[in-house]
């Protein structure tokens, strides 16, 4: 009698976990659609046995999302317990802002938590798209009485574009404030195509945001690093775990998905907690280079292949901000040195 197969196993190196659907805001071009869904907040149970299944441990990164995590400080503090007793290196909270309060900056240093907030603007243009701008920059000022590094994640679309470069000089006020990602929008939940920002728009707010922050840098004791400028040719093999098949996103129901950007498509669900699909899980994104035979840039991780896959549009706006950065490298190659230097230590911490 032949033995049966061994079942698949995996151990991922990335899990995007959403502890809620819910959500303050309302934001024009969420992905998820948070707020306007049904209500739910994980169970403390499934995040274990999602862990257990997917092999979480020493070296793997939890970030912590939603919906919005402060609203279930709970749920952060026992999914930040928990990860630590698995050996989680890096454990990351995406907040809106809103909620940081002193119960939040204790919550941080228990856990030894890095924290990234979501403002896609200076405060006329984030209050159109987002809304609440004072509670958020009230939030970061919080965070640098406390001496709490942070970073910053923009949604790059139509409206925004323009408003990058006075994004990071609001940012450089801020002492402990020591990364900017820029996240093209994606179109899913409430955002459309219609949203995204013209290839002409995005690199000249792009080249213009560079050269502010570089001056600025000039003044400050920690560098205000601009993420795309360390991805940009950086010569990996690929954009992010998932592509390798060793990331995954639990929502707050328990679902499974290789990438958090794609929750919500059945084709990519990957089983949930209790009957996780791991084969599937395993297969990974595809790489999509489509564009790579005549590019200039070298030693290129690629696009984001869940971009690519929500929208060809997208993907080629995630090139034209991988160019345009290549470009800037090129031209100050010191400078991009150090950049790279500061990123990778960032990624160690």
């Amino acid at each position: 009698m032949p033995l049966a197969a061994a079942p698949p196993t995996i151990a991922v190196k990335l899990l995007v976990v959403w502890l809620t659907t819910r959500c303050q805001l309302r934001c024009r071009y969420c992905y998820m659609s948070a707020g306007d869904m049904a209500l739910v907040d994980l169970d403390e149970q499934t995040f274990r046995l999602a862990a257990d299944k997917l092999g979480l441990g020493a070296g793997a990164e939890v970030q912590i999302a939603g919906g919005e995590p402060l609203l279930v400080p709970q749920l952060v503090d026992a999914v930040a317990t928990h990860a630590r007793r698995l050996g989680v290196t890096r454990i990351g909270v995406q907040t809106n802002g809103i909620g940081i309060d002193d119960a939040f900056v204790a919550l941080v240093k228990r856990h030894g938590l890095a924290v990234g907030v979501s403002l896609d603007g200076p405060p006329t243009v984030n209050d159109r798209v987002r809304g609440r701008s004072a509670e958020v920059l009230r939030g970061l000022a919080k965070l640098e009485a406390a001496s709490i590094p942070f970073g910053v994640t923009a949604v790059v679309c139509r409206e925004t574009v323009d408003s990058l470069p006075e994004l990071g000089l609001l940012l450089a006020g801020f002492a402990q404030a020591r990364s900017l990602g820029l996240d093209i929008v994606r179109p899913a939940g409430r955002a459309t195509d219609d949203d995204l920002p013209t290839p002409a728009a995005l690199r000249q707010a792009f080249a213009s945001l560079a050269g502010r922050l570089a001056w600025a840098n000039q003044r400050r004791r920690h560098p205000l690093k601009l993420r795309e400028l360390a991805a940009a040719g950086c010569g990996g093999t690929a954009y992010c775990p998932s592509e390798f098949g060793l990331g995954a996103a639990l929502t707050a129901d328990g679902d499974l998905y290789p990438c958090a950007s794609l929750v919500g498509r059945p084709e990519y669900q990957c089983g949930s907690a209790d009957a996780p699909d791991l084969a599937r899980l395993a297969r990974g994104l595809p790489s999509d280079q489509s564009s790579c035979g005549g590019c200039a840039v070298t030693h290129c991780a690629g696009r984001c292949p869940a971009l690519a896959l929500l929208s060809p549009q997208a993907g080629r706006l995630d090139c034209a901000l991988r160019i345009v950065a290549s470009r800037l490298n090129a031209e100050t190659p010191s400078g991009r040195i150090e950049v790279r230097r500061s990123v990778m230590k960032g990624r160690k911490e």
